[in-house]
């Protein structure tokens, strides 16, 4: 935290485009808001766009001119579109130069700071052509990486001690303090939400017990199993797979396992060859180049894992029964 910290200040003292990288949950938009408010624009607008939120396309070209003078965060950058790609890429340009980026289709030009924030490798998504090279490159010279918390547990006690001050005080309640085993625990849960899910659970905690120290028993009540705890969406890829094979394992104890490995890569790798042969129409060559296997090897996957190919303009027949 402290690293971090060093960091946002470095960085805030700078007026170039920053890429935050990090899981969801990990704090990125207080990262970005930070950077806003410690920066020389912090007397203008901050504004955010998530395009997993926002219906209306393209959402990031009208909140372009909305944070002129101040900072635009964009959520979630790869998942924007190759156009407005083009257009913050336009706006890069001109703000390296001294001067603003241009809207499209207007004489405007508009003095903004952008700030990206990624829960996926941006370099993969340039590899796959889905992500421009040069957007990449011009948002990656200033990078702040957020560690999962789960990687940092020596936080977990501090941020205890952070969120059980202000969690109280929302709730109108006198700050949280948490026994010896209470922390123990904490600390060593795997925190899959990662700090959105700690400041959740003080939360709970808060108006579990107004008066006197959370006590372990009060921790145990408020971490149920996974499944339960998080939403999906919020889980990182490797916590799903970990949550689905420790299902997996429970369903199978008593039973004889064997062939276990190739069982679960079956499992992934079919839906995993469908799915990129869907996104490039049957294209074999394009889309052994994406998983990054020679086409004969595809082929031979396709093969032995009884994979569907589907005309992507026409519904796929259902299976006969």
């Amino acid at each position: 935290m402290v690293e971090l910290r060093d960091r946002v200040r470095q960085a805030a003292g700078e007026d170039a485009p920053v890429l935050i990288e990090g899981e969801r949950g990990t704090g990125r938009e207080r990262v970005a808001r930070l950077l806003h408010e410690m920066g020389p624009r912090r007397a203008h607008g901050f504004v955010r766009v998530d395009p997993n939120e926002d219906d209306e396309a393209p959402p990031v070209d009208a909140q372009l001119a909305k944070a002129a003078g101040g900072t635009l965060l964009v959520k979630e950058i790869a998942h924007v579109g190759r156009g407005s790609q083009r257009r913050l890429l336009r706006a890069l340009r001109h703000h390296k130069s001294g001067r603003s980026g241009r809207t499209e289709g207007s004489g405007e030009f508009i003095d903004v700071r952008l700030v990206a924030a990624t829960g996926v490798d941006l370099s993969r998504a340039v590899a796959d052509e889905l992500f421009d090279a040069e957007l990449y490159e011009r948002l990656g010279k200033a990078r702040i990486t957020l560690v999962p918390l789960r990687r940092r547990s020596e936080d977990v006690p501090v941020l205890l001690h952070h969120f059980g001050r202000t969690e109280a005080r929302d709730l109108g309640l006198d700050q949280l303090h948490f026994a010896a085993r209470a922390v123990e625990k904490l600390v060593a849960y795997s925190w899959p939400g990662n700090v959105a899910e700690l400041r959740d659970v003080v939360r709970r905690l808060c108006m579990r017990r107004r008066r006197g120290a959370v006590e372990l028993g009060d921790v145990e009540v408020v971490l149920p199993p996974t499944t339960e705890r998080v939403p999906a969406e919020q889980l990182s890829f490797e916590e799903m797979v970990r949550a689905k094979i420790r299902a997996l394992l429970q369903r199978m104890e008593g039973y004889p396992i064997e062939d276990l490995y190739d069982e679960v890569i079956s499992r992934v790798e079919r839906p995993l060859i469908e799915l990129v042969l869907e996104r490039t129409s049957n294209n074999q060559l394009k889309a052994a180049e994406i998983l990054g296997l020679n086409r004969n090897t595809l082929r031979k996957k396709i093969a032995e894992r009884g994979v569907q190919i589907t005309d992507p303009g026409k519904p796929a027949k259902p299976e006969k029964k």
